[in-house]
């Protein structure tokens, strides 16, 4: 049986943008040029990491997303995407996502695209 953890997330030095995977079926790509903040929060239930894109805005729940963070800050996070908690490592030194939404900011009251996580 396989034990490794499923990757969350993927750098590249050339990427020119982040690859949302909300689903298998539906991913968005977003210019590391229309890259606006993000907002790191760390709690006791865990973290959170919020990416802001002129037209987008990316929230993502986990674990060490720190590391995400510093890849969109050097442009260099090419995808992101969340996985079932039953895949994240007990002992795991890798950021894990564990949820993932979208949200079309040009859109008014939009509601966020939630990832599906539990496939």
């Amino acid at each position: 049986m396989d034990t490794r953890s499923l990757e969350c997330f993927g750098t590249d030095p050339r990427a020119r943008g982040v690859r949302v995977e909300v689903s298998p079926r539906q991913s968005y790509i977003l210019a590391h040029e229309h890259f606006v903040y993000s907002e790191f929060t760390a709690t006791n239930e865990g973290e959170a990491l919020r990416l802001v894109f002129v037209s987008h805005e990316v929230r993502l729940t986990g674990h060490l997303l720190r590391r995400l963070e510093t890849a969109i800050q050097t442009r260099e996070l090419a995808w992101v995407a969340a996985r079932p908690e039953r895949y994240r490592g007990a002992q795991s030194e890798r950021a894990f996502v564990s949820k993932l939404t979208i949200n079309d900011l040009s859109l008014d009251h939009a509601e966020p695209t939630p990832a599906n996580s539990d496939a």
